[in-house]
């Protein structure tokens, strides 16, 4: 499966960089997933869990308000108030901040 370069940035600094098969997020008309070669876009995100698929694992992470961005060069850029890692998909779930 191709894979695509992806940063999730807050405000501390870089909270994950890698390469990606997918990545889920939510933005402000629902969840939406970006795949290698997804168009170049500007959305707003709002809190939720950012799910990210790479080669070897499934990554889970409790994320806020913030934008990304699918560059021309295919790198995807999250820019969000806080990331936080965790285990599994409801741990993050139960972490979002309101």
């Amino acid at each position: 499966m191709s894979v695509f370069p992806l940063q999730i940035i807050s405000p501390e600094g870089s909270v994950w960089e890698g390469d990606t098969e997918a990545v889920t997020v939510c933005g402000i008309e629902g969840s939406m997933g970006i795949w290698a070669n997804h168009a170049p876009m500007i959305t707003v995100l709002i809190p939720g869990v950012i799910k990210v698929r790479t080669p070897d694992e499934k990554k889970f992470f409790a994320g806020g308000d913030g934008v990304l961005e699918v560059r021309i060069d295919k790198q995807v850029v999250l820019l969000v108030d806080y990331a936080e890692p965790y285990p599994t998909e409801e741990e993050a779930k139960k972490h979002l901040k309101a």
